[in-house]
């Protein structure tokens, strides 16, 4: 009875905690909103659309894992960033400020650093008119895979202090308007327990293009969560030998596009 009554308190005074937590922002939650220009980070949200949350996805082939919680569209007015095709774009990872996280304005912390390992890829989706109204209901391309390099640690992962994702826009690139969705995964071996990290930028790509950009998806229904891009169960975290399922691993959905 004595234990009982310990663990019934000990329990007691955890709740609390955990209502803290919870109602609390949580730096254990990340997204990326904002983009380095010639080296130059930009402000919160200057060129990202916003996200209402950077709370994990775990609703793979649902809307907001497109581009965030409530970025359909932008939560109030963005700039579109014009870069040239063969040049890279960086995205800058920060945990959750604000509740709603698109309240926040604070400035990019350099000491930030994504502490989950996983995968990171990159797509673009190009915009029949102005990016304010394209809801990303159009064809999205793969362009970039960060995984596994050695086939046993994934090349984002905390030990490797990294808070920027970088991504090479294809040289040949149609020009125009785009939506890029910039994602991280805490890939998990338990079925539903990866966990998706999403923001979408707005950029306006030159150059001379020439590509056809291929195989494409659509958001939402580019994944699920049986795709092996996703739920790895044969793969271990920390693999005692190289496996060639991480050092290969391309990603959930299309394969990327290399122009």
């Amino acid at each position: 009875m004595k234990a009982s009554l310990e663990m019934l308190n000990h329990g007691a005074s955890i709740i609390p905690m955990l209502l803290l937590q919870w109602a609390t922002p949580s730096n254990g939650h990340y997204g990326f909103p904002f983009v380095e220009v010639d080296g130059v980070m930009s402000e919160r949200w200057e060129y990202v659309r916003p996200s209402g949350s950077f709370a994990p996805n775990w609703d793979y082939s649902g809307i907001s894992a497109m581009c965030g919680e409530n970025a359909t569209k932008p939560l109030f007015p963005i700039k579109t960033l014009k870069v040239e095709a063969g040049k890279t774009v960086t995205f800058g990872a920060s945990g959750q400020k604000a509740v709603p996280e698109s309240d926040s304005r604070v400035p990019f912390d350099p000491t930030f650093g994504i502490y989950h390992e996983g995968p990171a890829t990159a797509y673009l989706s190009k915009a029949p008119g102005e990016l304010a109204d394209y809801e990303g209901d159009g064809d999205w391309f793969k362009i970039a895979a960060v995984g596994a390099s050695d086939g046993m640690n994934w090349d984002v992962r905390q030990t490797a202090n990294i808070n920027k994702l970088h991504f090479i826009i294809p040289k040949t690139t149609p020009p125009g308007k785009y939506l890029m969705r910039a994602e991280h995964l805490n890939i998990s071996p338990f079925y539903k327990g990866t966990q998706m990290y999403q923001n979408c930028a707005h950029l306006e790509i030159t150059g001379s293009g020439g590509g056809k950009p291929s195989p494409t998806t659509k958001f939402p229904g580019a994944f699920s969560a049986m795709d092996p891009g996703i739920w790895l169960p044969n793969a271990l975290e920390r693999p005692y030998e190289p496996l060639d399922q991480l050092k290969n691993w391309q990603g959930a959905g299309p394969k990327v596009w290399q122009g």
